[in-house]
């Protein structure tokens, strides 16, 4: 089966400054919806994709990450009716030029319905992971992933385009926890999971240094929780956890107390 496909959302950025993008414009038919709310960044960004011969999708502003991938496979269902595999990329991912090719062959000899790479930042794999009634944790190897309890990024993630004929990113979510959601309803719908022997670095914004990103990720994190965890109140105790963690974290990284009531 073939990888035909890349689905890539860009943020206020040039497109040319995205490496995942410089990777496979040559090698991949992208869609790239675009999330900027800067009509100029959009504007280059249309004209670089379409002089590249991808497809550019404009969301006409910032829609969330979630908008954007469904749009892109609605738009690639028009495009293509025969079975293929798409990749899902992060704007800022390291991947090795040879990525694609050796994704193949291990595809060719296990068949599954989704395929994740190994991500790592620095070493520090960030996925797959773990997730256990609701919370998410990194692991240090392989050894501790079974089926029921694996998940995973979206960066890198490859997705036969069947699975999107019954499942969609959840549009309720904007930005956080998408792709756990994801691995969440594609192990409720029985889809197999494969973990390539493939890595790949990831410049995740979890380790960003800019304060005032940093506190608006924080306020999308808040309100995409609240709708991954629900109302209940063993998750409710979860979700305050994680928050009062990255609030803390971010109190040792800012040098800032004030972090804990501002925020």
């Amino acid at each position: 089966m073939r990888i035909g496909y890349g689905i890539l959302v860009i943020y206020n950025r040039p497109i040319e400054k995205s490496s995942s993008y410089v990777t496979f414009k040559d090698q991949l038919s992208v869609i790239v919806a675009d999330n900027s709310t800067n009509e100029e960044i959009r504007k280059r960004n249309q004209k670089q994709v379409e002089k590249d011969g991808n497809v550019y999708l404009d969301m006409k502003g910032n829609q969330g990450l979630s908008k954007a991938y469904n749009q892109a496979i609605s738009l690639l269902q028009q495009k293509e009716q025969k079975p293929c595999f798409v990749m899902i990329m992060d704007d800022d991912t390291l991947f090795g030029n040879d990525f694609l090719n050796k994704a193949a062959q291990e595809m060719q000899s296990v068949q599954a319905d989704v395929y994740v790479p190994i991500v790592k930042a620095k070493e520090q794999i960030l996925s797959p992971c773990t997730i256990h009634r609701g919370r998410v944790k990194a692991i240090h190897d392989l050894s501790s992933i079974t089926r029921e309890n694996i998940t995973a990024i979206n960066s890198g993630m490859i997705v036969s385009l069947d699975v999107y004929q019954k499942i969609r990113y959840n549009e309720n979510l904007f930005l956080e926890y998408i792709d756990h959601d994801f691995i969440r309803q594609l192990k409720k719908h029985q889809y197999s999971i494969h973990i390539l022997n493939q890595q790949i670095q990831q410049n995740f914004s979890v380790f960003e240094n800019d304060k005032a990103s940093a506190k608006t990720r924080f306020s999308i994190l808040k309100k995409d929780l609240h709708v991954f965890y629900g109302k209940s109140l063993s998750q409710h105790f979860l979700y305050k956890s994680i928050l009062w963690k990255r609030k803390l974290r971010a109190v040792i990284q800012y040098k800032d107390l004030s972090i804990v009531w501002k925020w």
